[in-house]
């Protein structure tokens, strides 16, 4: 874990300093904290695109993949992100990958009129927040960005089938002495289209942003998640583009989250697009986000690349930053919180 402190008005700032006057003319200083954190839907979906999983054998390749989901314990995972979330204590989170499943027995998925599975077995939202709760931490959710929504026929044992439904979201979650106002959600226009088990499959993926308050300060605050790399990098940078007309539109000070899927410390093309209009909280060469074994059961780290970000606009300084959940003490049950670490910084700026 690495702590980056950087100087504030001359002198080293402490969590929640006031009163410091840049400007030498009035006003007092503000300071916000923020957290990102992607929680992981359990599972590798792209597994799902593996040759020996074409055809009449995605079936049995979407039995496998939702055992691992199982397997990676979303409760415990939850509780763990819960506990980091208390100990930062951020005014605001922006969380990616709040997956929900549902399965149905029997399925019907290959029948010619299927309904959708409605039987929840995790919502990673609920699991959350009751960890929050239980750990007497007083958050609630001002934004829900619903992005996929897919469901596949699974089997184990070739004869008997089962369904299984994923829909993703992304949230922000707002301290409860924290003020909030109007609030957008929108999907990309650029989405990824691919086949799946002889079925097109389109991925929905939007932003989402919360107007709010800190020590009167008033500020926009923006979460996303953008499309993978590889293959899809295309996609991706068309994703970033579409953020800059909301971020150019949006007045005052802002602050961005999320997991950009862009290198940042290679100078990633989707970070470059998005660093021309904000300022990245975090120097080059900070420790990396991304990512842990599909399975999560990697002993040693195995993150790798910084993909997960704050980026801010109108602040005057970056008072801390630090990238957390990425030590193996973190493990929970001798699994990693997530595939991805989390960030948090806190910034400051002078109100008049």
């Amino acid at each position: 874990m690495t702590r980056l402190r950087l100087a504030l008005c001359g002198l080293a700032l402490l969590a929640f300093s006031t009163g410091c006057d840049s400007d030498g003319g009035g006003g007092t200083e503000a300071t916000v904290r923020v957290m990102s954190q992607n929680l992981y839907l359990g599972g590798d979906l792209f597994t799902l695109l593996e040759p020996q999983c074409e055809g009449n054998a995605i079936v049995g390749c979407v039995a496998q993949l939702y055992a691992t989901i199982e397997a990676s314990d979303p409760a415990a995972r939850m509780a763990a992100i819960a506990a980091e979330i208390a100990r930062v204590d951020p005014d605001l989170v922006g969380l990616q990958e709040v997956s929900t499943y549902y399965v149905q027995s029997p399925g019907d998925n290959q029948t010619g009129s299927p309904t959708p599975a409605t039987q929840v077995t995790f919502d990673f939202l609920d699991l959350l927040m009751d960890a929050l709760a239980a750990e007497g931490a007083d958050y609630r959710v001002v934004s829900v960005s619903n992005n996929a929504d897919v469901e596949f026929p699974a089997t184990t044992d070739g004869a008997t089938f089962f369904d299984v439904r994923y829909q993703d979201a992304d949230v922000i979650l707002a301290r409860g002495d924290v003020t909030t106002g109007a609030t957008t959600e929108q999907s990309f226009q650029s989405l990824l289209t691919i086949p799946i088990g002889g079925a097109e499959q389109t991925f929905v993926r939007g932003y989402q942003s919360v107007e709010a308050t800190v020590g009167g300060l008033d500020f926009t605050f923006f979460n996303t998640h953008l499309e993978v790399g590889g293959q899809a990098e295309a996609i991706q940078v068309l994703q970033a583009s579409e953020l800059l007309t909301p971020l150019g539109a949006a007045s005052g000070p802002i602050v961005f989250v999320g997991d950009i899927n862009s290198n940042g410390n290679a100078n990633g093309t989707s970070y470059q697009t998005l660093t021309v209009p904000l300022d990245d909280a975090f120097p080059v060469g900070a420790d990396p986000t991304c990512c842990q074994a599909a399975d999560l059961r990697n002993a040693a780290s195995q993150l790798q690349t910084r993909i997960d970000v704050v980026f801010h606009r109108g602040f005057d300084a970056v008072a801390q930053a630090d990238v957390v959940l990425d030590d193996p003490s973190d493990r929970v049950g001798g699994l990693w919180p997530s595939d991805h670490a989390g960030v948090w910084a806190e910034l400051s700026a002078v109100v008049q």
